[in-house]
């Protein structure tokens, strides 16, 4: 598990608007390995089945279209464009041959179980040598990956309207992925006393880093260095 809390994580890849460098894009995954940080990125499930870097359900605010990503196919998703920059949506498959391994990346899966997407992104993510986790804020999702997946990091994102806190206590997972504002509850005290590796979200001024600093085992981060 050592890799996992070696690099400090890009949030949704090392974007920054101000130099036109969007998240979940190729460029901004490319930044990340170029600054040798790991890379944290979501995805949901196209009309077409395909996995999809995105982390809305919904293309309004990135593209100002009104659909959802499960109306459209991943060829007709790759012609979009982020902020009509350059910057295209992509694929898992193409977002994993752009890192090649370089660094560590955290998968969140997005959207609710099916499992569908589980299961693409068991297929897709074999043949691949670099490190991979994966996260999901579904138990039932967590569950399946347990189950289909042992051979893969698994970790739940937890923040305070987490429930069932009990049943995650006793859980088979690698990780934990807590929310900033949620760091200090009773919850990440007892996962910390199991040995759970915490890594919280989103660390983005330096309070919060310092806050995390305190307790997390890594960050991720965005709009500031680690």
């Amino acid at each position: 598990m050592n890799w996992l809390n070696k690099l400090p994580i890009a949030h949704r890849g090392l974007h920054s608007n101000a130099n036109n460098i969007y998240e979940n894009t190729k460029e901004s995954f490319l930044a990340a390995v170029n600054e040798n940080y790991a890379i944290e990125c979501d995805v949901v499930l196209s009309k077409d089945h395909e996995v999809v870097v995105f982390h809305d359900e919904n293309l309004k605010r990135l593209c100002n279209l009104d659909k959802s990503i499960s109306s459209l196919t991943m060829n007709e998703l790759r012609s979009l464009k982020i902020y009509e920059s350059n910057s295209n949506i992509i694929s898992l498959d193409e977002m994993l041959h752009v890192v090649s391994a370089h660094v560590p990346i955290i998968i969140e899966i997005k959207g609710k179980f099916t499992p569908f997407i589980e299961e693409r992104i068991q297929e897709i993510i074999r043949s691949y040598r670099g490190p991979i986790a994966l996260k999901t804020f579904n138990l039932k999702s967590v569950e399946w990956l347990i189950k289909f997946l042992p051979y893969v990091y698994k970790g739940l994102v937890i923040d305070s309207n987490t429930n069932n806190f009990e049943a995650i206590l006793d859980l088979n997972i690698d990780f934990v992925s807590c929310d900033i504002e949620f760091i200090e509850s009773n919850l990440v005290d007892r996962l910390k006393k199991k040995g759970l590796p915490i890594i919280t979200w989103t660390v983005d001024n330096e309070d919060k880093k310092k806050k995390a600093n305190l307790i997390a085992d890594n960050i991720i981060f965005e709009n500031i260095r680690p």
